[in-house]
C-alpha cells in the first residue's frame, strides 16, 4: 500500500510540475507576443521589454489574474500612445492589480520625452485572447500615479518648432523658474528676447508660464506688453495638443530641476474610441 501510496504521490508532483512548467512557459511566450504587440504599435521601432508576475502561480496564468504587469520602452518615436483600452467586454474576464509603465528616451509627436512613468491599478483584460490567442486586450482601468520627465534640450527644440519666429531659441530650467530667449524677427528687423518666470498648471493638462518678465535689448516691457506676449507664448506646453495624451494624463503639479521639468499627475489606460481630453472619468 504504501508503495502505491508513494508512486501516486510521484504521479501527482509529476504532473502538477508539468502544470506549472507549462504555465510558465505560457507566460513568457505571452510576454514576447505582448513585446511584438507594443512594437508593432510602435511602428515596429524601439525597445520593449513586458513582464507579468501571475496571481496565485499556475492557477493565475490560466484564470489570467496578475499582480502585475511591466512594461518598460524606449528609444520609439511614435505619433501615438501604444496603450488603449478595448470599448466590447469580453465574455471572460482576467485582471491585473496593476500596470507599471516606464518608457524612456523616445519622442511622441515629435516632442522629446526623457522619461515617463505611469501605475495604474484595476486593469481589467480579455482572459480568452491571453489563453487561445497570446494576446493582451485591455477593457478597463482605473487612475493612478504618474509622471513626464521633459528636459531643456527637448523643451529647446519643441520651442524653436513651434515658435520659428524666435531664432535661436534657447530654453533653461532651474529650481527657480525657466527662460525663454532667442532673437524676435519680424519686418526685417531682430531684437533680442529673453522671458523668465514661473510654471504653473492650467485645466489639467496645460503648462504655462506664469509672474513673468519680459526684456527686449535687455530692456523691460510694460506689464501690458508682458501680458500680450504671454497670451501668445502660452501654453508653453498642452499634452493633449502636443502629445494626445490628455485623457491618458492629468497633470496636478509642476516641479522644476537642474534641467528638467517635471509632471506630475494621474494616469490611465484611455479608451481607443475616444481621443483628446474626452476619456474615462476619473473614478
Amino acid at each position: 500500500m504504501a508503495t502505491i501510496d508513494a508512486r501516486g504521490l510521484a504521479r501527482l508532483v509529476f504532473a502538477l510540475l508539468l502544470v506549472i512548467g507549462a504555465a510558465r512557459e505560457h507566460t513568457h511566450r505571452l510576454e514576447r507576443s505582448a513585446e511584438r504587440q507594443i512594437r508593432a504599435e510602435l511602428g515596429g521601432r524601439g525597445q520593449v521589454r513586458v513582464s507579468i508576475e501571475p496571481q496565485w502561480g499556475a492557477l493565475g496564468v490560466l484564470l489570467a489574474k496578475a499582480n502585475t504587469i511591466t512594461v518598460t520602452a524606449r528609444g520609439f518615436d511614435a505619433p501615438r500612445m501604444p496603450f488603449f483600452t478595448e470599448p466590447d467586454v469580453p465574455a471572460w474576464r482576467g485582471t491585473a492589480r496593476q500596470v507599471r509603465i516606464t518608457m524612456e528616451d523616445f519622442r511622441l509627436r515629435g516632442l522629446p520625452v526623457r522619461r515617463m512613468e505611469a501605475t495604474i491599478p484595476g486593469v481589467t483584460l480579455d482572459s480568452r485572447a491571453a489563453a487561445f490567442r497570446l494576446r493582451i486586450r485591455l477593457f478597463g482601468a482605473g487612475w493612478g500615479e504618474g509622471w513626464v520627465i521633459l528636459d531643456e534640450a527637448g523643451l529647446t527644440e519643441y520651442i524653436r518648432r513651434r515658435l520659428p519666429e524666435v531664432r535661436d531659441a534657447q530654453v533653461k530650467v532651474s529650481p527657480n523658474g525657466i527662460r525663454i530667449s532667442g532673437e524676435l524677427t519680424a519686418l526685417l528687423a531682430s531684437w533680442k528676447f529673453e522671458a523668465t518666470g514661473q510654471v504653473a498648471v492650467r485645466d489639467a493638462r496645460q503648462v504655462v508660464v506664469a509672474d513673468a518678465q519680459i526684456r527686449m535689448e535687455g530692456e523691460p516691457l510694460a506689464s501690458s506688453v508682458v501680458q500680450k506676449v504671454l497670451s501668445a507664448l502660452n501654453p508653453v506646453l498642452d499634452i493633449e495638443r502636443d502629445l494626445q495624451i490628455g485623457s491618458a494624463f492629468r497633470i496636478e503639479r509642476v516641479e522644476l530641476g537642474d534641467g528638467i521639468l517635471k509632471l506630475i499627475g494621474r494616469a490611465t489606460v484611455p479608451p481607443r474610441t475616444t481621443g483628446g481630453v474626452n476619456g474615462d472619468r476619473e473614478q
